[in-house]
């Protein structure tokens, strides 16, 4: 089986023991695993994890506290630009330092088949950390459950209504003509503050700034809570906000409303400035899932 390699193992997450201690220290919270399977969909962020692997567990543990699905289906922005514009990872394994991941061959194809936009593409996933820094905490999850999970990997280089309209229809349709459990998880990080994102919206003594950053934050949150697509688009064009998965969001919020979803909440929420102390360059996580 072709092998799709870590790109980013070392730098935005432990390649050593160390990936272990802390995940076990995200997790040491964690209850036992669940069956109602009321969740849909979850939303993680993908920076390193010293900024925003406690964030990303939240997602995790919730999920694994409901039950782990057959498969995970894992949007994330392409920032490379390699590859298709919408590329569906479509067959082989994911290597992590915690071991191999399958991915669902049959469900990714059943998703290009049914989706109007998507490529079956591997070049797209090659460099690109947004789905790849997911893997270990599902990886570590399966593995206390003593079970095997697969993965769809999708990675988004076009972001806007049409494509989340498509793919979360797409993934709802396969899910159901072959009969699987699945949970989608939005790869993104929230707003880019700063010069070296070449974003810079407002003025604000430094004090102050992780509290604006936070609202402007909240301002799109609100919309994905309320499952509102076209709400979130409109939010982020009107403020050029910085998000950079909105598209793996939308299509999250497509298919729980297709797979009967009634609520969203927001588990965590945190700034890079908690670690950091800068305010040179802010970005924002969150936590989200919703559930039927």
């Amino acid at each position: 089986m072709e092998v799709r390699y870590p790109a980013v193992a070392g730098s935005f997450y432990p390649s050593d023991k160390a990936l272990i201690e802390m995940l076990e220290e995200f997790f040491n919270d964690l209850g036992e695993e669940g069956s109602e399977r009321r969740i849909t969909a979850g939303v993680a962020p993908h920076a390193g994890y010293v900024f925003s692997g406690y964030t990303a567990s939240r997602t995790y543990k919730a999920i694994f506290e409901d039950g782990l699905p057959e498969t995970f289906v894992i949007l994330g922005p392409n920032h490379t630009g390699l590859g298709s514009p919408i590329a569906v990872y479509p067959s082989g394994k994911w290597r992590t330092p915690l071991g191999d991941v399958e991915v669902d061959s049959e469900m990714a194809k059943a998703i290009a088949k049914l989706s109007g936009i998507a490529d079956l593409d591997e070049l797209a996933h090659k460099y690109e950390h947004s789905i790849e820094v997911q893997l270990p905490f599902i990886q570590y999850l399966a593995e206390k459950a003593g079970k095997e999970v697969r993965i769809v990997p999708i990675a988004l280089g076009i972001q806007d209504e049409e494509v989340s309209e498509d793919l979360g229809r797409a993934i709802f349709e396969a899910s159901k003509e072959l009969g699987r459990d699945v949970v989608v998880v939005a790869s993104t990080d929230f707003m880019h503050y700063g010069a070296m994102y070449g974003y810079v919206p407002f003025r604000a003594r430094a004090s102050e700034l992780p509290h604006r950053i936070k609202e402007w934050d909240f301002r799109v949150i609100r919309r994905i809570l309320d499952f509102d697509v076209g709400g979130m688009f409109r939010e982020l064009r009107e403020m050029n906000h910085t998000m950079c998965g909105p598209g793996g969001v939308g299509t999250a919020i497509v298919y729980s409303r297709l797979a009967g979803a009634l609520e969203a909440e927001l588990l965590h929420y945190t700034t890079s400035f908690e670690v950091s102390r800068s305010t040179d360059a802010i970005v924002g996580y969150a936590s989200i899932v919703m559930r039927r």
